[in-house]
């Protein structure tokens, strides 16, 4: 474990330890807009989102949590803690807990998952996390294509991964963790649906 101190700012120019870096060592390190990940005590850190993603993110969170049921709590950016040196950061989680101001989850506290792709995440956002959220449990992924925008579901495959389920190419239709029906394009932000910029059904964005 890494010998670290509050006065470190820029962590992810730090050279790794030799047995990794954990979930100790991100404790230490002060606040930050980035998003610091950990795999097999590997650092990584997400570059910054476009507009786009942050705005299809804000009002996907803002229509979930005026939806959910009470027993649950939709969240933004908050981290899942698989181990010690294992973590990932969703765009947005739904949570069954008695702290949902924590600034971390146990994956078992995580009904729902969503990750809206980024040009350079297809890979993690397709591949990586879904292994990972589906191998410990969590029981409901979603992911946000923006390139048009296109809504994509998925549930246990009964072996240990996830099955994709079906959706409305037009609409967000889920009845897990709980009922929800939206159109897609409701989800763009205003400058999009006026006709600025990238609009639904365009080419690919991000």
């Amino acid at each position: 474990m890494s010998a670290m101190t509050d006065q470190v700012s820029e962590p992810h120019q730090l050279a790794r330890p030799a047995d990794g870096w954990t979930v100790d060592d991100l404790d230490r390190w002060p606040e930050s807009h980035e998003r610091f990940e950990l795999t097999d005590g590997a650092l990584t850190m997400s570059p910054s989102p476009s507009s786009l993603h942050q705005s299809v993110s804000g009002l996907l969170f803002a229509r979930l949590d005026a939806t959910s049921p009470p027993d649950l709590a939709v969240t933004q950016a908050v981290e899942i803690r698989f181990g010690r040196n294992l973590t990932r950061i969703p765009d947005l989680l739904v949570v069954r807990s008695q702290e949902p101001e924590r600034h971390f989850f146990a994956p078992f506290e995580v009904v729902l998952a969503v990750e809206i792709e980024s040009p350079g995440s297809h890979v993690e956002d397709r591949v990586v996390k879904p292994a990972i959220y589906a191998s410990h449990g969590i029981p409901s992924f979603w992911r946000i294509e923006l390139g048009p925008i296109r809504a994509r579901r998925y549930g246990p495959d009964g072996a240990g991964g996830y099955r994709e389920l079906d959706c409305p190419v037009e609409r967000l239709v889920a009845d897990v963790p709980f009922p929800v029906d939206l159109p897609l394009v409701d989800l763009l932000p205003g400058w999009s649906r006026r006709g600025v910029g990238p609009r639904h059904g365009d080419g690919p964005v991000g």
